[in-house]
C-alpha cells in the first residue's frame, strides 16, 4: 500500500464526513487537558482529533497486549467502537493537551450509505495498518494472515447502533482482504472456501461474511 496516497484519502474522508457532522446536532468542540487518561463516552460520540495525540492501549485478562494504536490530527476515536469482552481493558492516555470534534454516533443514521461505506473502510484499514499488522504480517503465512485480518475486523461488529448484526461488513469482500493481506483474490477465494468447509465461517443471504469460530481464528493467528 502506498501510505502517502493512503493518508491523502484518509483525510479527504475523514474531513468530509467531520463538515458534514459539524451541521449536526449536539457535535460540539472539545478541549482535553493533558496529559492523563481520556475518558470518553465512546458508545454515543466519536472524536475527531484536530491537535495533540492520544495512545490506545487494550489489555486481555491474562495482561497481555494484544495491540496498541494512536490518534492524531485527522483522526477518529470511537468511530469504530470496540466490541467490550468481559474483562478486557482499555485505556486512551494523551500525550498533552487535546483539540478536536465531539461528533453524536447518531450523526451517521442520514450520512450517504456510499460515503458510510467509504468512511468505515478507510478508518477500518488505518486500524489495521497502525497496530503494527504490516509488521506482524510480514512473519505470516497466507492462511494466518486472513486469520488476523479477520480477527481483527471481528473486533468491530455487532455493537454498532448502524448494523446491529454479528456479520462482517458488507463491503470487506475477498478483494478488500487480497489487497490488505497483499495476496490475489484466488487464494484468499479458496482459504475462504476451507474455512466455510470447517464451519468456522458462512455466509449471510446478503452475502457479508460471518464468522462462527472467532477462537479458531485467535488460536490459529496467534491474535
Amino acid at each position: 500500500m502506498n501510505f502517502i496516497q493512503f493518508h491523502k484519502e484518509l483525510f479527504g474522508v475523514n474531513s468530509k464526513f467531520s463538515e458534514y457532522a459539524a451541521n449536526h446536532a449536539g457535535t460540539q468542540e472539545f478541549f482535553f487537558e493533558g496529559p492523563g487518561l481520556f475518558q470518553v463516552d465512546l458508545e454515543k460520540y466519536a472524536f475527531l482529533v484536530y491537535e495533540g495525540v492520544v495512545l490506545k492501549y487494550h489489555i486481555s485478562p491474562l495482561g497481555k497486549m494484544l495491540y496498541d494504536n494512536f490518534y492524531t490530527r485527522n483522526s477518529f476515536i470511537g468511530l469504530l467502537p470496540n466490541i467490550f469482552y468481559f474483562d478486557d481493558y482499555f485505556e486512551y492516555t494523551t500525550l498533552g493537551n487535546i483539540r478536536g470534534l465531539k461528533i453524536p454516533l447518531s450523526a451517521l443514521e442520514a450520512y450517504p450509505d456510499d460515503l458510510k461505506n467509504e468512511l468505515f473502510l478507510r478508518n477500518i484499514q488505518r486500524e489495521l495498518f497502525w497496530k503494527d499488522s504490516a509488521a506482524r504480517m510480514l512473519g505470516l503465512n497466507l492462511k494466518e494472515k486472513i486469520y488476523y485480518i479477520l480477527s481483527i475486523i471481528h473486533s468491530f461488529r455487532g455493537i454498532n447502533p448502524w448494523d446491529n448484526t454479528y456479520s462482517i461488513p458488507k463491503y470487506i469482500t475477498h478483494e478488500i482482504l487480497a489487497n490488505v493481506a497483499n495476496v490475489s483474490r484466488t487464494r484468499v477465494s479458496y482459504v475462504m472456501s476451507e474455512l466455510q468447509k470447517e464451519n468456522v465461517i458462512t455466509y449471510s443471504k446478503e452475502g457479508k461474511i460471518v464468522i462462527l469460530d472467532i477462537d479458531f481464528l485467535h488460536d490459529s493467528c496467534g491474535y
